[in-house]
Protein backbone atom coordinates (compact mmCIF):
# COMPACT_ATOMS: atom_id res chain seq x y z
CA UNK A 1 0.00 0.00 0.00
CA UNK A 2 1.27 3.29 -0.81
CA UNK A 3 0.06 7.34 0.01
CA UNK A 4 1.33 10.39 -1.04
CA UNK A 5 0.51 13.86 0.33
CA UNK A 6 -1.43 15.85 -2.31
CA UNK A 7 -0.37 19.79 -1.46
CA UNK A 8 2.51 21.52 0.02
CA UNK A 9 1.76 22.04 3.66
CA UNK A 10 3.25 20.69 6.84
CA UNK A 11 2.49 16.98 6.51
CA UNK A 12 0.85 14.86 9.62
CA UNK A 13 -0.52 11.44 9.68
CA UNK A 14 -2.08 9.93 12.72
CA UNK A 15 -3.10 6.25 12.72
CA UNK A 16 -4.32 4.10 15.39
CA UNK A 17 -4.64 0.10 15.07
CA UNK A 18 -6.46 -2.18 17.55
CA UNK A 19 -7.61 -6.27 16.51
CA UNK A 20 -10.64 -7.83 18.30
CA UNK A 21 -12.37 -10.91 17.95
CA UNK A 22 -11.35 -11.14 14.42
CA UNK A 23 -11.98 -7.99 13.38
CA UNK A 24 -9.31 -5.40 12.78
CA UNK A 25 -10.04 -1.38 13.16
CA UNK A 26 -7.81 1.58 12.14
CA UNK A 27 -8.64 5.27 12.52
CA UNK A 28 -6.48 7.57 10.74
CA UNK A 29 -6.45 11.54 10.70
CA UNK A 30 -4.10 13.44 8.08
CA UNK A 31 -3.75 15.98 5.20
CA UNK A 32 -5.13 15.26 2.11
CA UNK A 33 -3.68 12.37 0.46
CA UNK A 34 -4.12 9.61 -2.13
CA UNK A 35 -3.46 5.50 -1.20
CA UNK A 36 -3.49 3.02 -3.16
CA UNK A 37 -3.48 -1.08 -2.29
CA UNK A 38 -2.34 -3.49 -4.50
CA UNK A 39 -3.96 -6.99 -4.33
CA UNK A 40 -0.68 -8.39 -3.58
CA UNK A 41 0.93 -6.34 -0.82
CA UNK A 42 -2.68 -7.63 1.02
CA UNK A 43 -1.82 -10.21 3.72
CA UNK A 44 -3.05 -13.48 2.70
CA UNK A 45 -5.27 -13.93 6.00
CA UNK A 46 -7.07 -10.83 5.09
CA UNK A 47 -7.77 -11.35 1.38
CA UNK A 48 -11.27 -12.88 1.42
CA UNK A 49 -12.54 -9.65 3.32
CA UNK A 50 -14.89 -6.72 3.18
CA UNK A 51 -14.10 -3.39 4.80
CA UNK A 52 -16.79 -0.78 6.54
CA UNK A 53 -15.49 2.98 6.60
CA UNK A 54 -17.51 5.46 7.88
CA UNK A 55 -16.02 9.15 6.85
CA UNK A 56 -15.98 11.51 10.33
CA UNK A 57 -15.04 14.63 8.28
CA UNK A 58 -13.23 15.28 4.79
CA UNK A 59 -14.56 13.49 1.89
CA UNK A 60 -13.30 10.39 0.67
CA UNK A 61 -13.48 9.15 -3.55
CA UNK A 62 -12.82 5.17 -3.93
CA UNK A 63 -11.93 3.69 -7.29
CA UNK A 64 -12.43 0.21 -7.46
CA UNK A 65 -13.27 -2.05 -10.44
CA UNK A 66 -13.70 1.01 -12.62
CA UNK A 67 -16.44 2.42 -10.29
CA UNK A 68 -15.80 5.90 -8.23
CA UNK A 69 -17.37 6.37 -5.44
CA UNK A 70 -17.81 9.49 -3.88
CA UNK A 71 -18.16 9.59 0.70
CA UNK A 72 -18.67 12.51 2.32
CA UNK A 73 -18.79 13.50 5.81
CA UNK A 74 -21.00 11.30 7.78
CA UNK A 75 -21.62 8.89 5.11
CA UNK A 76 -19.79 5.65 4.93
CA UNK A 77 -19.00 2.37 2.23
CA UNK A 78 -18.75 -0.79 2.49
CA UNK A 79 -16.17 -2.56 -0.20
CA UNK A 80 -14.23 -5.62 -1.17
CA UNK A 81 -10.82 -5.92 0.40
CA UNK A 82 -9.78 -8.96 -1.91
CA UNK A 83 -9.64 -6.76 -5.06
CA UNK A 84 -7.09 -3.81 -5.90
CA UNK A 85 -8.10 0.14 -5.07
CA UNK A 86 -7.73 3.50 -4.51
CA UNK A 87 -8.14 6.27 -2.36
CA UNK A 88 -7.95 10.10 -3.00
CA UNK A 89 -8.78 12.42 -0.04
CA UNK A 90 -9.28 15.71 -1.47
CA UNK A 91 -9.22 17.31 1.70
CA UNK A 92 -7.90 17.06 5.41
CA UNK A 93 -10.00 14.23 6.90
CA UNK A 94 -10.88 11.91 9.61
CA UNK A 95 -11.98 8.30 9.07
CA UNK A 96 -12.80 5.08 10.81
CA UNK A 97 -12.33 1.83 8.76
CA UNK A 98 -12.93 -1.65 10.39
CA UNK A 99 -11.80 -4.61 8.21
CA UNK A 100 -14.32 -7.79 8.17
CA UNK A 101 -13.23 -11.67 7.02
CA UNK A 102 -15.46 -12.71 4.36
CA UNK A 103 -16.61 -16.08 6.50
CA UNK A 104 -17.69 -13.95 9.28
CA UNK A 105 -20.50 -12.49 7.26
CA UNK A 106 -20.74 -15.56 5.85
CA UNK A 107 -20.75 -14.77 2.58
CA UNK A 108 -18.86 -16.22 -0.33
CA UNK A 109 -15.93 -14.42 -2.40
CA UNK A 110 -18.13 -13.97 -5.11
CA UNK A 111 -20.77 -12.54 -3.04
CA UNK A 112 -18.24 -10.13 -1.61
CA UNK A 113 -17.75 -8.53 -4.75
CA UNK A 114 -21.40 -7.79 -5.12
CA UNK A 115 -21.12 -5.06 -2.01
CA UNK A 116 -19.38 -2.38 -3.27
CA UNK A 117 -22.21 -0.65 -4.24
CA UNK A 118 -21.91 2.58 -3.23
CA UNK A 119 -21.70 4.84 -0.47
CA UNK A 120 -24.69 4.38 2.28
CA UNK A 121 -25.94 7.51 3.48
CA UNK A 122 -26.15 7.34 7.44
CA UNK A 123 -29.76 8.45 6.77
CA UNK A 124 -30.89 5.03 6.01
CA UNK A 125 -31.79 2.57 7.83
CA UNK A 126 -28.58 -0.17 7.78
CA UNK A 127 -26.29 3.19 7.20
CA UNK A 128 -27.42 4.81 10.50
CA UNK A 129 -26.74 1.54 12.44
CA UNK A 130 -23.49 0.86 10.93
CA UNK A 131 -22.51 4.75 11.16
CA UNK A 132 -23.70 4.65 14.95
CA UNK A 133 -21.73 1.30 15.83
CA UNK A 134 -18.61 2.86 13.99
CA UNK A 135 -18.88 6.39 16.21
CA UNK A 136 -19.17 4.32 19.28
CA UNK A 137 -15.97 2.16 18.50
CA UNK A 138 -14.03 5.17 17.40
CA UNK A 139 -15.41 6.88 20.63
CA UNK A 140 -15.63 4.44 22.75
CA UNK A 141 -13.13 1.51 22.31
CA UNK A 142 -10.22 2.43 24.71
CA UNK A 143 -12.64 2.25 27.51
CA UNK A 144 -14.44 -1.19 26.42
CA UNK A 145 -14.29 -4.10 28.54
CA UNK A 146 -14.26 -7.52 26.97
CA UNK A 147 -17.46 -8.42 26.93
CA UNK A 148 -18.70 -4.86 25.45
CA UNK A 149 -15.88 -5.52 22.55
CA UNK A 150 -17.40 -9.04 21.93
CA UNK A 151 -20.97 -7.39 21.62
CA UNK A 152 -19.66 -4.88 19.84
CA UNK A 153 -18.07 -7.13 17.07
CA UNK A 154 -21.06 -9.55 16.64
CA UNK A 155 -23.11 -6.40 16.18
CA UNK A 156 -20.86 -5.13 13.65
CA UNK A 157 -20.81 -8.22 11.72
CA UNK A 158 -24.82 -8.34 11.66
CA UNK A 159 -24.79 -4.64 10.39
CA UNK A 160 -22.34 -5.24 7.49
CA UNK A 161 -23.94 -8.19 7.07
CA UNK A 162 -27.20 -6.40 6.21
CA UNK A 163 -25.62 -4.64 3.74
CA UNK A 164 -24.33 -7.29 1.87
CA UNK A 165 -27.74 -9.34 2.09
CA UNK A 166 -29.38 -6.22 0.35
CA UNK A 167 -27.19 -6.77 -2.81
CA UNK A 168 -27.59 -10.63 -2.67
CA UNK A 169 -31.47 -10.88 -1.49
CA UNK A 170 -30.75 -13.22 1.03
CA UNK A 171 -32.78 -11.58 4.00
CA UNK A 172 -35.86 -9.58 4.63
CA UNK A 173 -34.81 -5.93 4.41
CA UNK A 174 -37.34 -4.76 7.18
CA UNK A 175 -37.16 -7.79 9.82
CA UNK A 176 -33.14 -7.49 9.30
CA UNK A 177 -32.86 -3.88 9.68
CA UNK A 178 -35.07 -4.20 12.94
CA UNK A 179 -33.30 -7.16 14.22
CA UNK A 180 -29.84 -5.24 13.64
CA UNK A 181 -30.88 -1.95 14.83
CA UNK A 182 -31.77 -3.73 18.43
CA UNK A 183 -28.68 -5.86 18.47
CA UNK A 184 -26.79 -2.00 17.61
CA UNK A 185 -29.23 -0.73 20.80
CA UNK A 186 -27.62 -3.53 23.63
CA UNK A 187 -24.51 -2.66 22.54
CA UNK A 188 -24.68 1.21 22.50
CA UNK A 189 -26.71 0.76 25.85
CA UNK A 190 -23.73 -1.31 27.62
CA UNK A 191 -21.03 1.32 26.37
CA UNK A 192 -23.23 4.05 27.60
CA UNK A 193 -24.49 2.62 31.28
CA UNK A 194 -23.10 5.26 33.19
CA UNK A 195 -25.27 8.06 31.27
CA UNK A 196 -28.03 8.85 33.35
CA UNK A 197 -29.75 10.33 30.30
CA UNK A 198 -30.02 7.18 28.59
CA UNK A 199 -33.64 7.39 27.05
CA UNK A 200 -35.35 6.45 24.51
CA UNK A 201 -35.39 9.76 22.97
CA UNK A 202 -31.20 9.95 23.14
CA UNK A 203 -30.92 6.76 21.60
CA UNK A 204 -32.80 7.74 18.64
CA UNK A 205 -31.24 10.69 18.39
CA UNK A 206 -27.55 8.63 18.37
CA UNK A 207 -28.62 5.93 15.74
CA UNK A 208 -30.42 8.46 13.31
CA UNK A 209 -33.85 6.70 13.90
CA UNK A 210 -36.89 7.97 14.82
CA UNK A 211 -38.07 6.81 18.41
CA UNK A 212 -40.93 5.04 16.86
CA UNK A 213 -38.39 3.12 14.51
CA UNK A 214 -36.85 2.51 17.92
CA UNK A 215 -39.33 0.64 19.70
CA UNK A 216 -40.57 -1.12 16.80
CA UNK A 217 -37.07 -3.14 16.63
CA UNK A 218 -37.96 -4.15 19.80
CA UNK A 219 -41.61 -5.55 19.14
CA UNK A 220 -40.43 -9.37 18.54
CA UNK A 221 -37.29 -9.04 21.18
CA UNK A 222 -37.99 -10.76 24.69
CA UNK A 223 -37.34 -7.53 26.46
CA UNK A 224 -38.71 -3.83 25.39
CA UNK A 225 -36.55 -0.78 25.31
CA UNK A 226 -37.06 0.14 28.70
CA UNK A 227 -36.28 -3.48 29.99
CA UNK A 228 -32.92 -3.92 28.05
CA UNK A 229 -31.92 -0.98 29.47
CA UNK A 230 -32.88 -1.79 33.66
CA UNK A 231 -31.01 -5.12 32.54
CA UNK A 232 -27.91 -3.86 31.00
CA UNK A 233 -27.85 -0.68 34.70
CA UNK A 234 -28.38 -4.10 36.49
CA UNK A 235 -25.86 -6.10 34.98
CA UNK A 236 -23.24 -3.81 35.33
CA UNK A 237 -23.88 -3.29 38.85
CA UNK A 238 -23.78 -6.76 40.02
CA UNK A 239 -20.42 -6.82 38.15
CA UNK A 240 -19.23 -3.49 40.24
CA UNK A 241 -20.80 -5.17 43.63
CA UNK A 242 -19.18 -8.48 42.90
CA UNK A 243 -15.53 -7.27 42.06
CA UNK A 244 -15.16 -3.90 43.93
CA UNK A 245 -15.43 -2.00 46.89
CA UNK A 246 -17.43 0.93 45.44
CA UNK A 247 -20.45 1.96 48.17
CA UNK A 248 -23.84 1.35 47.01
CA UNK A 249 -24.04 5.08 45.95
CA UNK A 250 -21.00 5.13 44.18
CA UNK A 251 -22.24 1.78 42.30
CA UNK A 252 -25.87 3.48 41.48
CA UNK A 253 -24.22 6.62 39.96
CA UNK A 254 -21.75 4.50 38.13
CA UNK A 255 -24.17 3.10 36.51
CA UNK A 256 -26.79 5.68 35.85
CA UNK A 257 -28.95 5.94 38.69
CA UNK A 258 -28.90 9.76 40.14
CA UNK A 259 -31.52 8.43 42.99
CA UNK A 260 -29.48 5.47 45.29
CA UNK A 261 -32.81 5.36 46.72
CA UNK A 262 -34.05 4.51 43.55
CA UNK A 263 -31.82 2.04 42.34
CA UNK A 264 -32.07 0.70 45.52
CA UNK A 265 -36.07 -0.17 45.04
CA UNK A 266 -34.75 -1.67 41.69
CA UNK A 267 -32.63 -3.40 42.16
CA UNK A 268 -34.77 -5.19 45.14
CA UNK A 269 -37.39 -5.75 42.57
CA UNK A 270 -35.42 -7.37 40.17
CA UNK A 271 -33.00 -9.58 42.84
CA UNK A 272 -35.28 -10.22 45.85
CA UNK A 273 -32.48 -8.35 48.15
CA UNK A 274 -31.00 -4.98 48.30
CA UNK A 275 -27.59 -4.42 46.84
CA UNK A 276 -26.36 -4.67 50.13
CA UNK A 277 -27.11 -7.81 51.08
CA UNK A 278 -26.81 -9.47 47.52
CA UNK A 279 -22.90 -8.62 48.09
CA UNK A 280 -23.29 -10.28 51.31
CA UNK A 281 -24.50 -13.61 50.06
CA UNK A 282 -22.25 -13.37 47.08
CA UNK A 283 -19.12 -12.61 49.05
CA UNK A 284 -19.80 -12.99 52.79
CA UNK A 285 -19.22 -10.50 55.28
CA UNK A 286 -15.19 -10.13 55.06
CA UNK A 287 -13.50 -6.98 55.75
CA UNK A 288 -13.15 -4.16 53.43
CA UNK A 289 -16.50 -4.58 52.04
CA UNK A 290 -18.57 -1.56 52.09
CA UNK A 291 -22.53 -1.25 52.00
Amino acid sequence: MSAKTLREAPAYRRMSRRSFEGLAMSRIASVPQAVTAHLDEVPAGQIESAQVQLVHSGRLILDQADQQTEVRAGELVVYDASRPFSFVYPDEFRTTIVQIPARALGVTNGELQTISAGAVSRRSANGGVLAALLKAADANYDGLGGNSRRALSRTLVDAVRLVAAEHTDRMSTIDGNRIALASAVRSFVAAHVHDPTLSAVVIAARMHVSVRTLHAAFEDEPDTLGQAIRRSRLEAARTLLETTSQTVRSVAETVGYLDVTHFIRVFKNSEGVTPAQWRRRRLGDGPGLLP
